[in-house]
């Protein structure tokens, strides 16, 4: 595997990474007649989205 590091690791980093931009991303196509959102609501949904997801994450590898 890519640097020596396990698929369900680049699972992970691709799951934190692409489902907050993917939601932000819909949120703009929804919110398209009123200009969308703002890229500074963007910035702050994508931190928190991918905070939550990477603690859902920590607590899966925990349960196992």
């Amino acid at each position: 595997m890519l640097l020596g590091l396990d698929e369900s690791i680049w699972k992970m980093i691709l799951l934190v990474l692409v489902l907050p931009v993917l939601t932000v991303g819909a949120l703009n196509v929804i919110y398209r007649k009123r200009g969308g959102i703002s890229q500074g609501w963007g910035g702050v949904l994508v931190v928190a989205l991918a905070g939550i997801v990477g603690v859902l994450v920590i607590l899966d590898k925990v349960r196992l």
